[in-house]
Order: structure tokens, then C-alpha cells, then sequence
């Protein structure tokens, strides 16, 4: 019981903790050393406490209790280089405040996912395996500044925002996190050739995204001599906070075909996780000093460069993607295994971040459909595959060494809907390597990783849903991903 109360109060804030490890869409690469060091070909392996993740049934199959943690650190190397133009009749070009032309790197850190857990085989129900684990399954952080870099690119357009406290220094923010806390129980069926298990999960969706939204002046229709560009469009920054919570079921088979060949197949079933929150907004309201209107109007309130700010409460529903795998290992000699895994995301349930407002306050009496509007970001993934390929050689009862690497699809196919926010830019590659020193009860691993993607060269402004917002964000993308996982386990 005190082992128990320690995990839970370890675990906890583990899995609260962020973490920033992704794979296709916004999926966690995984957990633990040994798995992430064999590329995440780990399913039909699954001997240590990190199964939970990979594959629940390889708890039955495991003869000690015990209780490990692992550190993922990754840096991101992302950059975008915008081309966020129209051109007019005349071949002028606008791009109402954004940095053109100017390679942007994402904002440097080295992230982190911590994640740990433990195994105890109790005396009933069959000698079931329980375990208890806290881990990031869905997550992605990503922060940019692209707005008004050089203020010189305001001057035309209302030089009173450059400097504004009220103008956010990050402009398109992502800081997506579900921690998963699962209790795991696993038992062993046909003699000890098949092992079933279940993972029953509480999922905590924590979730921060910054959105700068260029809309469409809504005077231009009534008046047109005012929404002359750069006039024509109106900076929008949201910024929206807010949590949630849902459940979520992993199970998994996994069946000893043969004293070498393992054959695993698992599934996971995370329900929709409803976050709210507070939403705060700030308009950069154009600025028109030989404007001809009357004070008090609302053409008044479209031409005097007045930074408006108002706030909000917010609703979205994060649509969380099903997947199904299948895996294989087979023991080709006494020191080396090898296996292959393959797993299939349904990414097409995600259909973006859509919210709903209410409450607003401080509200302008003129056009306040255009001020309390609900914006969406939209977007039609298509379901994506992964292929991994691990090896697992056993130098010396020391030292075990891991190689691995993994080919996974990218949702994304349809470049149109790039946004700063999500850059999953086509078919990622990794390739992964470490060892785990052994030393009596205790296990120590360090592995390391790299993950290459496709650069994407995005033109053009698109509104798909027709409300007067650009839901995508033309430029040059590129993306390259370093990782570093440590881990520690004690067998008892």
C-alpha cells in the first residue's frame, strides 16, 4: 500500500506536467526507452511497465512488480517563411502586418514528457496483472511570432499597434496537452500461449491556442470607400484557455505463437473531451486619418485606429482519433529480436478546433455580429498509417542495445489548410538508437532520436468555409525534430 500511495502521488503530477512529443497530427510518439529506442515497434514485445501504452497484454506475461518513468526531451527546429499576400488589380501586394518575406522560427525551448507507472501481480482473479500509469497520449506545442516584427510594417496601416501592450507578443500558439491516467489489468488464457488486457483511462484535456484571424471589414459593403486596402481587413488576436475531462479505452491481445514468434493486435477508443475556458480578444481596428465620417457611427469606429479589447467564455470539443494496430517479434537468435509494427489512426473524426462563445463583455454597439462571431478552424484530415522497425540486442547481462526507425503518414495530405499552429507537413521518418545499462534491481536507459519531414512550399489565400477569414497560412514550411529520452526502472 505504500508502494501504491507513492506511484499515485508521483504519477499525478507527472502526467499534468506538459509534455510536447508528437507523431502524426497532434499523437505522442510514445513513452519509455526501450520502445522509443526500437523506433515504437514494441507491441508484441510489451515487457515492461510502458505496455500500458503499447499494448495492455504484455503485463500478463510480466513475472516482476515494477515501477518506472521515463523523460522524453525534444527540440523542435521549425520555420516558416510567410507569404502572406493578396494582390490587387494593380499587382500591388498586402499582407496587413505579417512578417513576408522573413524566415520565423518557432519559439526555442526543449520540451519535455515525463511519464511513469507501475505493476503488481496480485494473488486473485487468476493471478491478474494490475498497473497504474500517467502518460500524454495526444499532445503538441508550437508558438509563433510573425505579426509586426519590423513596425515599419504598420506605418500604412494603424501605426498605433506597434508597441501596444494589448497586441500579444506570440500570434499563432498551439499548447495542446490530454494527460491519460490508466489503470491496467491483464491476465493470461490457453495454457499461457494468450494474454488479453484492458486499460481503463481518465483523460485531462489542457488546452491554450492563439489564433491572429484576418477578417473582412464588415463596413465594406455598406460603405466602400473605407475598406479600401489595406483598409479592407481587420487583425483579430484570440487567445482561449480553458481544460476538460473524458475517458478513453486501450485494449490489447497479444499471443506467443511459438517459443520465438509473438503476434500482438491492440486498439484505442478515446472518447471527445469538451474543454471550456476564458477567451480574450484584442482588434487592431483600422486607422483612416482623411476619413470622411460621422463621429459616433460605425464607420467612425472602422477608420480611428482604436485597439479594442473584450473577452469571453468558450466551448470546443477536442474529437479525438480511434486507432487499431497490429504487431510481430520474433526472437531471431539467443541475444537479438526483432519486430514490426503497424498501426492505423482514424484522423478523419478530427475536424479542427471549432468554438462557441458567450458571455462577452465590453462589447461595441456598432456590428456586434462581426465582434461576437464564432470563428472555426476547419480542417479534413484523412486517416494516416505508421510502420515501425525495432531490434533489441542483448550485448551482456548489463547492457542491452536498441536500433530502430518508422515511417508515419501525415493526416495533412491537403497542404491548402497549413496553419503555424499545426505542422504536420507529409510522411515523417525517424530513426532511433540507445541502450539500457542493467545493475542488479535497477534499469537505466538513454536513447536518442531524429525526425526528418518534408518541406512544403504553400501559395495562396484560401476560405474554405466562406466567412470572410483565411483559414490557412501560405509560406515555406520546414520542420526537423531532435529527441532525447531517459529512463529508470526498478524490478522488485
Amino acid at each position: 500500500m505504500r508502494i501504491l500511495k507513492l506511484a499515485v502521488a508521483v504519477l499525478l503530477p507527472l502526467a499534468l506536467w506538459g509534455g510536447h512529443l508528437h507523431a502524426s497530427g497532434f499523437e505522442n510518439t510514445g513513452l519509455g526507452t526501450t520502445a522509443r529506442g526500437m523506433g515504437g515497434a514494441f507491441r508484441a514485445v510489451a515487457d515492461d511497465w510502458t505496455a500500458a501504452y503499447y499494448n495492455p497484454a504484455g503485463y500478463a506475461y510480466i513475472i516482476d512488480n515494477q515501477l518506472g518513468a521515463s523523460l522524453g526531451l525534444l527540440h523542435f527546429r521549425n520555420t516558416i517563411t510567410p507569404d502572406f499576400v493578396a494582390v490587387d488589380e494593380f499587382g500591388n501586394e498586402y499582407g496587413w502586418g505579417i512578417a513576408n518575406g522573413q524566415e520565423v522560427y518557432n519559439f526555442h525551448r526543449i520540451l519535455n514528457n515525463p511519464a511513469g507507472g507501475f505493476i503488481v501481480r496480485l494473488p486473485f482473479w487468476g493471478e491478474t496483472v494490475f498497473g497504474l500509469s500517467a502518460f500524454q497520449p495526444f499532445d503538441q506545442s508550437l508558438r509563433w511570432r510573425m505579426y509586426a516584427l519590423d513596425a515599419s510594417m504598420l506605418r500604412t496601416y494603424n501605426e498605433d499597434a506597434v508597441g501596444h501592450p494589448w497586441v500579444p507578443g506570440h500570434h499563432y500558439l498551439v499548447d495542446l496537452d490530454v494527460a491519460a491516467f490508466q489503470l491496467t489489468a491483464a491476465r493470461e488464457f490457453m495454457e499461457g500461449d494468450l494474454a488479453i488486457g484492458v486499460g481503463l483511462q481518465l483523460l485531462r484535456g489542457d488546452l491554450w491556442f492563439s489564433d491572429l484571424a484576418i477578417r473582412a471589414n464588415p463596413r465594406a459593403e455598406e460603405n466602400p470607400s473605407i475598406a479600401v486596402r489595406p483598409w479592407d481587413r481587420v487583425p483579430e488576436f484570440v487567445d482561449s484557455q480553458g481544460r476538460g475531462w473524458g475517458f478513453g479505452l486501450r485494449g490489447g491481445l497479444l499471443w506467443k505463437v511459438s517459443e520465438k514468434l509473438n503476434f500482438a493486435a491492440t486498439a484505442y477508443l478515446p472518447l471527445d473531451l469538451t474543454i471550456k475556458g476564458e477567451t480574450f480578444y484584442t482588434f487592431i481596428m483600422p486607422k483612416e486619418e482623411f476619413a470622411v465620417v460621422e463621429p459616433n457611427s460605425a464607420d467612425y469606429l472602422f477608420v480611428t485606429g482604436e485597439i479594442l479589447r473584450q473577452t469571453s467564455d468558450f466551448e470546443t470539443k477536442l474529437k479525438l482519433p480511434a486507432q487499431f494496430a497490429l504487431g510481430v517479434s520474433f526472437q531471431a537468435t539467443e541475444k537479438l529480436m526483432v519486430a514490426l509494427d503497424g498501426e492505423y489512426t482514424l484522423w478523419s473524426k478530427y475536424e479542427g478546433l471549432s468554438f462557441a462563445f458567450s458571455n462577452f463583455g465590453s462589447t461595441p454597439q456598432f456590428e456586434q455580429e462581426f465582434f461576437q462571431t464564432d470563428l472555426a478552424n476547419p480542417v479534413d484530415w484523412d486517416n494516416a498509417g505508421k510502420v515501425a522497425l525495432g531490434l533489441r540486442y542483448e550485448l551482456n547481462p548489463t547492457l542491452t542495445l536498441l536500433a530502430g526507425g518508422s515511417f508515419d503518414q501525415s493526416p495533412t495530405r491537403n497542404s491548402t489548410e497549413l496553419t503555424p499552429q499545426f505542422m504536420d507537413l507529409g510522411t515523417k521518418k525517424s530513426i532511433n538508437g540507445g541502450g539500457i545499462l542493467h545493475i542488479n534491481q535497477w534499469d537505466l536507459g538513454l536513447i536518442t532520436g531524429y525526425y526528418s519531414y518534408p518541406d512544403v512550399s504553400l501559395r495562396g489565400l484560401t476560405d474554405v468555409d466562406d466567412n470572410g477569414t483565411f483559414d490557412n497560412f501560405p509560406g515555406d514550411y520546414k520542420a526537423s525534430t531532435y529527441e532525447t529520452v531517459l529512463s529508470l526502472g526498478y524490478r522488485f
